[in-house]
């Protein structure tokens, strides 16, 4: 909970980085695992939350997954 408030006091440059960071690293473990992730019950209820809060034109760009698998 501690983490959600830092980040939205955060600035948007800083977070806009942080966020490209991220991107990049999670580029590099999936190259690494070469397999795709297996998500839990947990991963998708959080993802599907998340989802609310961006338009469903940009989750290509945001989520590593489909709606129908967040769905699933």
């Amino acid at each position: 909970m501690f983490d959600l408030l830092t980040v939205l006091v955060r600035s948007d440059l800083s977070k806009d980085v942080e966020v490209l960071v991220l991107r990049h690293e999670n580029q590099i473990l999936r190259r690494q695992l070469g397999d795709r992730p297996r998500w839990g019950h947990a991963d998708r209820l959080w993802l599907a939350a998340l989802s609310r809060l961006i338009r469903r034109r940009r989750w290509a760009e945001v989520f590593p997954l489909t709606p129908a698998t967040i769905l699933r």
